[in-house]
């Protein structure tokens, strides 16, 4: 017998967890077929971003006062074998989504958190212990075969199949949906060994900062937090040592001692191997029909930049908001085809940045690691010798308009509306945008597009100081920020990222526009 489903997730790790629920959230039906017949326990991922920070509140986490996530407001130091700085990566504060710039947890937590919100909607069937075999596809969907991986079952050899609407693969690095594909990779090149070894300290431990990278040829060793009552430390492969001597607890605890820990004072929670690789998948590779993959699945990236789950989750946000506009009529299928084109992009730059940090930090040879010093250095001490930023991680195709601030990240700051102040979505909620400080939104629109603003629950409002508006600009901060984009009128997309702007008085052909890239309707009509 086949169980049906408007969406089959393959994985139910953080990414496919949160389309999960973002899609539970909004009313589908939606099975998950997860190997695994229990949670993996051990940490993993162990930071998130602001942007991360917006869309976890989507879903009910917030990460200020949930007690599983912490914020260090402190930068992030790169120093060499002397101790002296190279690098410092300003990620203190607040960035523009409106919440903290870092934010560290535990993925075990996180995935416990996560499922117990999953537990609490009907739509979500989780289905642990059955392992993605095969996919079948037709004009209408895809089906999942699955074998039972529980222990109960162990040589039955039983199968359930699970068919959706669509099928989205979060399953990993080695992802069977990816292969299932066939999906072509690019792949840097950028190979290196590291021993992770996770430490729950018994008294809490001070480090200043708390994150930092120290770019000793002789030990590169990462420290960083691991979430509430927990540190990381991260040791790179020598070329003399195999990964069998370095993945004992033996070795782990030798390590430790060096910094104090022992287990009289600490709990080694992990210690594991992994090897740090950056590849994804090429753009027009992430969807295959029905079939579509996310995360780990679609690309990998090395942990430098904590930005790996971070790539995973935008990946999914995408996903949603264009499966929700499908699966209820308001796009064509052809809208998913912007899904690879669009992710690949923004995560190149992530991959990228979080390979040049790599560079700096995996280097053996001592003459290489004083070169790499003095440059750095020389870079600190006069800033005309420092290599020129790279560029923002904006969107570059797909869904997106034509003002130089399209596919750019938008930014989220406090608003009033009537008795209320608070945070944009927490007043406002979430989906399409428009916002404008030069007049309602709702009146520069056509009966045909403001008939789609409604039917997409888009939300309209003026922006401006006390008066006929519709939201109170309580800090100013709105106004700063259309004048930096040379606008008085934005659109932004359910993902927060800006599909345009401009003037008020051109809002009604941008919108136009906008249906026409969604293919809801002929141009003109």
């Amino acid at each position: 017998m086949t169980e049906t489903s408007d969406v089959v997730i393959v994985g139910y790790g953080p990414v496919g967890q949160y389309l999960a629920l973002k899609l539970g959230h909004a009313g589908y039906s939606v099975a998950v077929v997860e190997k695994w017949p229990t949670p993996y326990a051990l940490p993993r991922a162990v930071h998130y971003d602001h942007e991360i920070a917006r869309l976890f509140k989507s879903v009910g986490l917030d990460s200020i006062t949930n007690p599983i996530i912490e914020q260090y407001d402190n930068i992030y130091r790169w120093v060499n074998a002397d101790n002296e700085v190279l690098l410092d990566l300003n990620w203190t504060g607040v960035g523009p989504s409106g919440w903290h710039m870092s934010n560290f947890f535990s993925q075990a937590e996180l995935e416990r958190e996560f499922n117990s919100y999953i537990e609490k909607i009907g739509s979500i069937q989780v289905n642990r212990g059955w392992e993605a075999q095969e996919i079948d596809q037709d004009a209408d969907g895809a089906t999942v075969t699955a074998r039972s991986m529980r222990p109960q079952d162990a040589g039955a050899l039983l199968t359930r199949t699970f068919r959706g609407k669509y099928v989205v693969g979060c399953d990993g690095a080695n992802s069977f949906v990816r292969r299932w594909m066939k999906a072509e990779t690019h792949d840097l090149g950028f190979q290196f060994d590291w021993l992770i070894v996770d430490m729950v300290p018994h008294e809490p431990m001070t480090f200043d900062p708390p994150a930092w990278q120290w770019c000793n040829p002789a030990a590169p060793t990462t420290v960083v937090p691991g979430g509430p009552g927990r540190r990381r430390w991260e040791f790179m492969r020598l070329p003399h040592e195999t990964i069998e001597q370095l993945n004992t607890e033996e070795t782990a605890w030798k390590r430790m001692a060096a910094w104090g820990l022992t287990p009289q004072n600490s709990v080694l929670e992990r210690h594991a191997v992994y090897t740090f690789r950056a590849m994804w998948a090429l753009p027009g590779q992430w969807r295959k029909g029905h079939v579509l993959i996310a995360g780990d699945a679609a690309h990998l990236t090395p942990p430098f930049a904590g930005e790996g789950m971070c790539a995973g989750i935008r990946d999914a946000q995408n996903i949603y908001w264009k499966l929700d506009a499908v699966l209820r009529g308001h796009a064509c299928d052809e809208l998913l085809d912007t899904y690879g084109p669009e992710r690949s992009n923004n995560t190149q730059y992530w991959i990228n940045f979080a390979v040049g940090l790599g560079e700096i930090i995996c280097v053996l040879d001592p003459e290489a690691a004083a070169a790499r010093d003095a440059a750095m250095k020389a870079a600190l001490e006069d800033p005309s010798q420092a290599p020129p930023p790279p560029p923002s991680p904006s969107l570059t195709a797909g869904i997106i308009g034509t003002h130089p601030f399209a596919g750019h990240l938008s930014h989220q700051y406090r608003v009033r509306r009537g008795a209320v102040t608070d945070f944009f979505d927490h007043v406002m909620g979430y989906g399409w945008a428009i916002l404008s400080t030069a007049g309602s939104p709702a009146a520069a629109l056509g009966p045909q597009n403001l008939t789609w603003a409604k039917e997409n629950g888009a939300i309209l409002a003026s922006v401006g100081e006390d008066g006929a508006v519709d939201l109170v600009d309580v800090d100013g901060k709105y106004a700063a920020w259309f004048k930096e984009l040379g606008a008085d009128t934005i659109i932004v997309r359910p993902d927060f990222y800006i599909y345009d702007a401009g003037a008020l008085a051109g809002l009604d052909a941008a919108v136009t526009e906008l249906r026409t890239k969604l293919y809801v309707y002929p141009p003109g009509v």
